[in-house]
């Protein structure tokens, strides 16, 4: 499976059961994790005990309304995404739903087309803050270790093998001190460096952010 298709756990809040069941086990099958409330208050405990990437609640329900769980999840983990389900569509539903930074606002009855949609965009916006994420972490990584490398007495003039350990430094984990060919280095960079155009691309780097992991990938 792709990155961009990795599955994550999902939250459905919604007190119509029908409607909660067949949402539930369509995204199951698409590999999700589901998690069911059948109310507003029920949705907030489970959001008490973990973090959901994604959230699917009906605007109306008993104990706690949609904006109420949308308000919980965002101040849980801001980067939570909510989609409003509502049979009581209306422009101030949806522009207050959006105000309080939902991802997606849906009307009732809507095809479950829509909902694969709805899921669809938010699986890719997810995983490539995910994938943005590893990248910084990785340029995290490999500054802190170039600047060992660089501390080191004698390394840099040591055979003029320095280029080629700093270039083993931006693979994780332990990597054995080799030179790597032509080939292997292009291909290793050209992937990288597509993952940084795709994330420039959704607008998850900026360009400073862009061109200074664009540089890294070269030392």
């Amino acid at each position: 499976m792709a990155w961009s298709e990795a599955p994550f756990d999902i939250l459905i809040a919604e007190d119509d059961e029908t409607l909660a069941a067949a949402l539930a086990e369509f995204l199951r099958e698409k590999g999700h994790q589901v998690d069911l409330a059948t109310h507003g208050g029920e949705a907030l405990g489970l959001l008490e005990k973990q973090d959901y990437p994604l959230i699917i609640t009906d605007l109306v329900m008993p104990e706690a309304d949609g904006l109420t769980v949308l308000r919980a999840a965002r101040q849980r983990d801001p980067a939570t995404l909510v989609v409003i389900m509502t049979g009581y569509a209306s422009l101030d539903s949806a522009i207050g739903a959006i105000r309080e930074g939902a991802y997606d606002y849906l009307c009732k009855p809507f095809k479950l087309q829509e909902i694969e949609i709805a899921v669809t965009n938010a699986t890719r916006l997810i995983n490539l803050r995910r994938e943005n994420q590893v990248l910084l972490h990785k340029l995290d990584d490999l500054t802190a270790k170039l600047k060992e490398v660089q501390d080191v007495p004698g390394f840099l003039g040591d055979d003029n093998r320095s280029g080629a350990r700093a270039r083993t430094l931006w693979s994780p984990g332990p990597v054995p001190l080799r030179d790597y060919s032509p080939e292997e280095q292009a291909q290793q960079h050209l992937g990288d460096l597509e993952r940084l155009r795709d994330l420039y691309k959704e607008n998850m780097l900026t360009r400073e952010e862009y061109q200074k992991l664009k540089e890294r990938l070269f030392i």
